[in-house]
């Protein structure tokens, strides 16, 4: 029994290797081959936007055509795009005289928005088993809880494997490593775990998984703390929506003790996007000032082995003390994470304008992996404000919007910095990171984040009765 776990266990991560493995395979071959970051940068979001849609849209086409069906078309789908791009990049470097390299950018954005709504929905489904009930007594599983903690543990993993991968497999294969990587994998994985479990058709639609390390923890402890991840099945088996009902129903915290109407519920959930947004801009400065300082190195392709660590740095970091997930000490210390980051990129700026050397390349990723402990604590403390200050049934939209202002804080943030790079030299794609931990500190410091200490009210002396005090 504990062999086919294992083997379940080990088809299941390799099935959602695609989906990291597609920016840093993206980033790795549009670098090597136009050298330009803005470029770079625009593939990216264009693969991580399809990916954002490709999670939801996986869930309601489960619904009407199956699970397996849609994991199925989705790798043949991924596989042919990924396919495509390598064969556009190559053409585009060598700069090919009957296609106009306009041309060519347009149709590697196509492809690249295509291959991130196509990668396989994996982690999706492989969630939605953890709430379907055993056919067989022998084959019931830990739990749901600790179900859901592994499928928690095995996106980290794929995370962090991703980029190291790259870098293993560069050396050999050469730029295009990952996109050649993602498509083995689509192509021999995939259908392994279509063919493995018993998908149920029905999938929560949920959040789309982070490029930010950390952040899937987060969301798993923020569950956790307010009862939407039992311990184990309940008599009538449900997915996460009508377990949330139940919830409701137990503890109707939805208006009382939170602000959870009116303008203090507005205010509350726009600077938690705001944060999530400026978390993301650093995110995003990060990827391209490693991606741009490894440029002047003999292969470009090391900066994927920084990129891991980062990766390594933000999970790490994300699940140091998780029990204190719900301390007040974890949301006063925000305003000193921020402090530190904003400091950590300004040095990242003067080193990255002043010493613009090969040499460089270590001490920025060393001040990278530094920045991305600080982003992996705060994303901790950002959705555990959110289990402080947003009730039960408005938790779905307020992780909707936190996900979504992450997205758009790592397109802008590549985006900007790429341009930076590109116009003004690599080093000051920093500036991106210091920007967005300006608003990081700006929005930290506001008061309007939930969970933000208020000020400490005098306490009034009472009278003292006759006699009172006298010894």
């Amino acid at each position: 029994m504990s062999r086919l776990r294992g083997y379940g266990t080990a088809v299941s991560f390799a099935a959602r290797l695609p989906g990291p493995l597609l920016p840093i395979g993206v980033m790795a071959a549009t670098a090597a081959g136009t050298g330009s970051m803005f470029t770079t940068a625009t593939l990216v979001c264009a693969a991580l936007v399809g990916m954002s849609v490709g999670g939801p849209a996986a869930s309601l086409l489960a619904s009407r055509v199956g699970a397996r069906n849609v994991l199925l078309v989705s790798a043949i789908v991924h596989v042919l795009m990924l396919v495509l791009m390598v064969s556009s990049i190559d053409r585009l470097t060598r700069q090919d005289t009957l296609t106009s390299d306009a041309v060519i950018y347009g149709l590697l954005l196509v492809f690249a928005a295509v291959a991130g709504l196509s990668a396989p929905a994996t982690a999706t489904f492989s969630r939605a088993h953890r709430w379907a009930p055993a056919t067989l007594p022998t084959q019931a599983g830990p739990g749901v809880r600790a179900g859901l903690r592994s499928e928690v543990r095995l996106d980290d993993a794929a995370l962090i494997a991703a980029p190291l991968m790259v870098a293993a497999l560069s050396f050999g294969v050469g730029p295009t490593a990952g996109l050649l990587t993602s498509a083995v994998l689509t192509a021999s994985a995939v259908p392994l775990f279509a063919v493995d479990r018993a998908l149920p058709d029905v999938a929560s639609i949920e959040a789309a998984r982070s490029p930010l390390g950390g952040v899937e923890h987060a969301q798993q402890l923020l569950l956790e703390h307010r009862g939407l991840a039992p311990e184990a099945l309940p008599d009538r088996v449900g997915l996460p929506a009508e377990v949330e009902e139940e919830a409701m129903a137990e503890n109707p915290r939805s208006s009382e003790g939170s602000v959870a109407s009116g303008a203090g519920w507005v205010r509350g959930l726009l600077a938690a996007a705001l944060l999530a947004a400026a978390l993301g801009g650093v995110l995003g400065a990060l990827w391209i000032t490693v991606l741009g300082s490894a440029q002047m190195l003999p292969r470009p392709s090391l900066f994927t082995v920084p990129m891991g660590l980062i990766a390594a740095a933000s999970v790490l970091a994300g699940r140091a003390n998780s029990q204190a997930f719900s301390s007040p000490l974890l949301l006063r210390r925000r305003r000193l994470h921020v402090t530190v980051l904003l400091g950590l990129s300004l040095v990242l700026l003067a080193v990255g304008t002043l010493a613009s050397t090969p040499g460089s390349f270590l001490v920025l990723s060393a001040l990278c992996v530094l920045s991305a402990v600080m982003l992996g604590r705060l994303s901790v403390a950002l959705y555990a404000s959110l289990g402080l200050g947003a009730p039960v049934e408005r938790l779905p939209h307020a992780m909707s919007a936190v996900s979504g202002g992450l997205l758009l804080g790592v397109c802008l943030g590549l985006t900007l910095a790429g341009i930076a790079a590109d116009e003004l030299g690599y080093g000051w794609s920093t500036l991106v990171a210091v920007s967005g931990s300006l608003v990081a500190v700006v929005v930290v410091l506001g008061g309007q984040l939930w969970g933000t200490p208020g000020p400490v009210e005098p306490q009034t002396s009472t009278p003292r009765e006759p006699g009172e005090g006298s010894a």
